[in-house]
Parts: C-alpha cells; structure tokens; sequence
C-alpha cells in the first residue's frame, strides 16, 4: 500500500536516480507489481509540484495538490521508468531500455543506450497527472486502422485519435498531449507497439495489429 505523507522527505537540488542492472525491459506494460501504468497511484485529480528522490532509499516521490490538500506520494522505480518510456514514446523517440535517470532542477534527464533526452519537468508532470487521472477514469480504448477510439465510461463521451492529435479540447496546443493519447499509448505498448507515430505511420499494411 502506498504511503502519503503531509510533507516531502528531504529534497536537494540535484537526485540521480540508481538503477541496478537488468537485463533488457520488455516494450510491453509490466502486468505484476503494487503500482502498475493502467492504476491510479493517487485516488483523486492531482497537480504535481515537485518530483524527488529520497537518498538514503533510492525512491521516487511525487508533491502534489489535489481538491482535498497536498500529499506526498512514493513512487515505485519501475513505475517512474516506464512511465517515462511512455512519454517517449508519445514523444515520437522510443528507444533501448532507460539506463539512467538524472532529475534536477525543472529537468529530467533520461538515458537510453549512447542517447541522452532531456525532458522539461513539467511535461513529465503533465503525463504523470493525466496517467493517473485516465486510470481513475478507466479510459477504454478500441484500435482501428486509421483512427484510436477512447471511450469515458464515467460520462459516456468518445474522443476520436488521428495522426494529427486528439479531438478533445486540451490538445489545441500541437506540442502537447492528453489523457486519451496517454491511454492510447499504453493500449498500443501492452501490444506490443514502440510509439503513436509508429501505429499511424502511413503506407503501413498491418496498421491495425503490432509487428
């Protein structure tokens, strides 16, 4: 069970997150573990402030405010890594397992192979927040060659995504994502799929099944 506290561990500028060598992630969603990608790690809307690594642990947490107050959150290494393969991988820039994760003041930086990706931490925020709220949603999602259907079974509302974004509200901005292409992403990673881009990319025969 997670555990939430009122106020955030011990924080400096600078955390390194130390991953132990494994042998290489699987591209598809991990199905075991108390925290998983398709559960909310927080039970309500959250607006996350911070993310931190407590030292003396090697653990992630996240600060954040919710309707009800702020929190502070725990979260699980695997949690954090596949998370952001998924952002990645909505970013177009999917790649070898992460070895290494650096985060600091307003960056995280994430290391894939001989690559190094620099994210700002707000889009790290921004995913994490509507992860956690398409979760809570329980955001169905049905994959067809030209298009990827999310249905809310809480309103009963569906969003239609095409290569060109999603047709909700919060993406009228082309630089960023919402929680239907959040939810689209991990559908396509637990078949099997690296990215968006990749599922869309035209002249692609098998567009509606993974490789």
């Amino acid at each position: 069970m997670n555990k939430t506290y009122p106020q955030p561990p011990a924080l400096e500028n600078f955390s390194l997150l130390q991953l132990s060598p494994s042998k290489p992630a699987s591209k598809r969603l991990p199905q075991r573990g108390k925290q998983s990608l398709d559960k909310a790690i927080v039970p309500c809307p959250i607006e996350i402030e911070r993310l931190g690594v407590v030292k003396r642990t090697n653990t992630p947490y996240i600060v954040y405010r919710t309707p009800y107050g702020r929190g502070c959150t725990f979260i699980a290494r695997k949690y954090l890594i596949q998370s952001l393969l998924s952002l990645l991988g909505i970013r177009d820039r999917p790649g070898e397992p992460i070895t290494g994760i650096s985060i600091s003041d307003y960056r995280l930086t994430v290391q894939q192979g001989e690559t190094l990706y620099t994210l700002p931490d707000r889009e790290v925020f921004d995913y994490l927040e509507r992860q956690n709220q398409g979760a809570i949603e329980a955001l169905q999602v049905k994959l067809l060659p030209e298009q990827i259907l999310v249905w809310n079974p809480l309103n009963g509302h569906i969003n239609q995504i095409k290569p060109d974004g999603c047709s909700c509200y919060e993406t009228s901005d082309p630089q960023s994502f919402c929680k239907h292409q959040v939810a689209a992403h991990l559908c396509l990673r637990n078949q099997g799929w690296g990215s968006l881009g990749s599922y869309f990319k035209p002249n692609e025969e098998a567009a509606a099944s993974p490789p």
